[in-house]
């Protein structure tokens, strides 16, 4: 037989409580006794009640979604960060729309302005979240703030404001990664560049130098490639460095995609990794662990970042709870095949 579908008065009914009082603990409201609070979520918790995001918007005027704001949907990177948001918006009963702005350089005012407008469904939207590179981009910034949404942003950026935002430290990270290079005995380490409209790209250029001077050595400037952070731009950036007539021993790619691109470079000119050539990455994304050899990279936690600023959104809203704005979250260096010791003939 067919279970229905609990509602709202069927909870109203098991907690032994108005309907109005669900209603106020559902859209956590204050004005609730604790007492009445936990025994509504009991009955929550034992009939499965699902609150409908839909009907809660059209209530209040409030739309009960997040917006994802993306570049690409191919990158691993963003969709890691997608599937922490998704998680938290399913543990608090929201619902998640992803935007992608493509090509956002190219477009004018009147366009991001026009994509912007299209975001609120059932309400205005707890809040959008961006990621990089739209972190950074002034315009959509802009259009959010005068339509009134809250931003959460991931990873590094420029703004000074009052926005919030969750990120690991990218410099500290970096010259950890660094570090452990010229501890493997390597000195010619050549660096791969992200995009430059992003500052993760210049904090990670800088804890690489940090590295580099606290080992007494200067920043050879022809071992550093631009990039953009996708696979092909880590492939031209391999070639360019491994067919100097004195090549670097490693190479750090400022992202896993660019990484992997320096991994194909090398395979195609027949140089052994780790052998002869250490690679690193950033992110520690899906690909790291399942390119050959295994890479070496820095682990952001990126289900957290996106699961943090969903909460972050959600808890800024709700009746003006306190958040911190600036939250660190912890990286970890993760080693695998794809470094070793310097080659010594070198």
């Amino acid at each position: 037989m067919h279970k229905s579908v609990p509602k709202m008065k069927d909870v109203a009914k098991l907690a032994g409580v108005s309907i109005k009082t669900v209603s106020r603990v559902v859209n956590n409201e204050p004005h609730v006794t604790e007492g009445l609070r936990e025994k509504v979520k009991a009955a929550v918790d034992e009939l499965g009640f699902v609150p409908s995001p839909n009907a809660r918007g059209l209530r209040s005027h409030r739309g009960y979604t997040i917006h994802y704001i993306i570049h690409n949907n191919r990158s691993n990177y963003v969709n890691a960060i997608q599937a922490g948001t998704i998680q938290a918006c399913q543990d608090q009963g929201y619902q998640l729309v992803v935007s992608m702005i493509d090509d956002s350089e190219n477009l004018s005012d009147d366009q991001i302005t026009e994509q912007m407008n299209r975001l609120p469904i059932l309400g205005t939207p707890v809040g959008a979240i961006l990621v990089s590179p739209l972190t950074n981009n002034k315009r959509i910034v802009k259009a959010l703030k005068s339509m009134g949404i809250a931003i959460a942003r991931i990873g590094s950026h420029d703004f000074d404001d009052d926005e919030l935002e969750v990120k690991i430290n990218d410099r500290e990270a970096a010259k950890d990664i660094t570090k452990f290079l010229l501890d493997l005995g390597h000195k010619r380490i050549g660096f791969v560049r992200g995009k430059e409209n992003q500052k993760a790209t210049v904090e990670r250029f800088q804890g690489y130098q940090d590295a580099l001077n606290s080992a007494g050595l200067n920043v050879d400037d022809s071992l550093i490639q631009t990039g953009n952070f996708e696979f092909e731009s880590g492939l031209k950036a391999g070639d360019n460095l491994l067919k100097r007539p004195d090549p670097p021993t490693a190479i750090f790619a400022s992202n896993d995609d660019m990484a992997a691109g320096v991994l194909s470079a090398a395979h195609r000119l027949r140089i052994s990794v780790p052998d002869q050539l250490s690679v690193v990455g950033f992110d520690d994304s899906e690909l790291a662990e399942k390119m050959w050899p295994a890479l070496t990279t820095i682990r952001q936690p990126l289900l957290e970042l996106g699961s943090v600023a969903t909460k972050m959104l959600i808890a800024n809203a709700q009746n003006g709870q306190d958040v911190n704005p600036r939250q660190f979250l912890p990286y970890e260096l993760i080693v695998r095949e794809s470094t070793g010791p310097a080659p010594k003939n070198v």
